[in-house]
């Protein structure tokens, strides 16, 4: 993610549009819609009537075709589209807005009394000044105003300075009025460019920082993902989907320290499937693999109670953690186990207790005391599986 210092110069002239059309909208209208009422309030003494409605109805359609052209350029985007052509609609309008407060002010200067012409050359310099606040954005727009309004006025009072006493002073005046607001208006659009500058780079950095945001969400959510498969690769046995040792000892751990402070007994069934060495070297590996899968479901379905854990102890070893249960409960689980495997009945060629899979299992049950461990538990649980195998397997001890 590279963050931007400057905003490129096409995207600026397009946020100068959207701002210009936005502000300027409205206050186009409205400005211009004050200054056509009080020419008509000044000059419907002294000019046709028809010709003085003619030309403010003519001006209201042209200002309310403009204000249009802003609204459906800012509706249908435009000015992204094709800000170029945009552009220069507004640079048309203003110059022929412009010219028809020139045409009139030139029309009406040798038609009325002097102190009318110099209100209404009052009311056009109003407009223009107003217009400085909201149509600077983009400068052109402006200047093109301000030349096609004041500038032919200008000229045409020096032109005709003989006629009138003020002429040459309005003039003069002007003239140093439009170079004021040239001035001017350069220092307002270069704040207004810095301003827009400054809110695209806030705007384009608070995007960036969201996005960060996100991404780094997504990362940290990936980072969890990831920190328990590891934690699933650390305590769950990959072949058979059980908890491995690490993970038996430490839930057996937890078991002893609940049943030391409920007084509750704790069970623990070791178990080994006979002669699987010899079923491997029989049927292969992948086959054997698959018979610890068998025996992994057979092993969960035979463990019902709630808190009841199953888990691969190594090789062939599986180990049942039984809470709460006692000698009875855990000698229950244990035969219902050996019933469900005699019943799956998984051929063994190579068993020498018969022709099926079996299992041999060691039954210890504690009421906790004293420093117990699972090391403890499970030795007294190996004790009695190894006595089962002794005594010829496929049986059941208690130690």
């Amino acid at each position: 993610m590279i963050y931007q210092r400057h905003i490129p110069r096409e995207e600026l002239f397009i946020a100068q549009l959207e701002a210009l059309m936005q502000n300027g909208r409205v206050a186009t209208l409205s400005a211009h819609l004050v200054g056509v009422v009080a020419t008509v309030l000044l000059f419907w003494q002294y000019l046709p009537l028809s010709v003085t409605l003619l030309w403010a109805a003519g001006f209201m359609i042209l200002l309310l075709l403009r204000s249009l052209q802003m609204s459906n350029a800012l509706v249908e985007r435009r000015f992204q589209s094709n800000p170029r052509r945009v552009y220069w609609q507004l640079l048309i309008g203003a110059a022929v807005t412009g010219a028809i407060w020139s045409a009139i002010y030139i029309y009406a200067a040798t038609r009325v009394p002097n102190t009318m012409q110099y209100m209404f050359l009052l009311v056009i310099v109003m407009v223009t000044a107003f217009s400085v606040g909201y149509s600077v954005i983009i400068r052109e727009y402006f200047i093109v105003y301000v030349f096609a309004s004041l500038w032919p006025i200008a000229w045409w009072s020096l032109v005709h300075y003989w006629d009138q006493s003020y002429n040459l002073l309005i003039g003069l005046m002007l003239l140093a009025f439009c170079a004021l607001l040239v001035s001017v208006s350069d220092r307002v659009y270069k704040s207004f460019r810095n301003m827009i500058s400054l809110n695209w780079e806030r705007e384009t950095m608070a995007q960036e920082l969201g996005e960060l945001t996100n991404s780094l969400r997504d990362r940290n959510r990936q980072l969890r993902d990831a920190r328990r498969q590891l934690t699933d690769l650390a305590n769950v046995d990959e072949l058979t989907g059980l908890g491995n040792r690490r993970l038996i000892n430490k839930a057996l751990q937890d078991e002893i320290n609940r049943a030391r402070r409920t007084s509750t007994s704790l069970s623990v069934i070791l178990l080994d499937v006979d002669y699987f060495k010899d079923y491997n070297d029989n049927y292969g590996h992948p086959a054997g693999d698959v018979v610890l899968k068998r025996l992994a479901d057979l092993m969960q379905r035979a463990t019902s109670r709630a808190g009841e854990m199953v888990g691969r102890y190594g090789g062939e070893e599986f180990i049942l953690v039984l809470p709460g249960a006692d000698i009875r409960a855990a000698l229950r689980t244990a035969e219902r186990l050996k019933e469900i495997v005699t019943a799956e009945a998984i051929p063994h060629e190579k068993s020498q207790i018969g022709e099926i899979i079996t299992v041999s299992q060691g039954v210890v049950s504690v009421m906790v005391e004293g420093d117990l461990t699972p090391h403890e538990i499970i030795k007294r649980a190996d004790n009695a599986l190894y006595k089962a195998k002794h005594e010829g397997r496929n049986r059941i001890c208690i130690d």
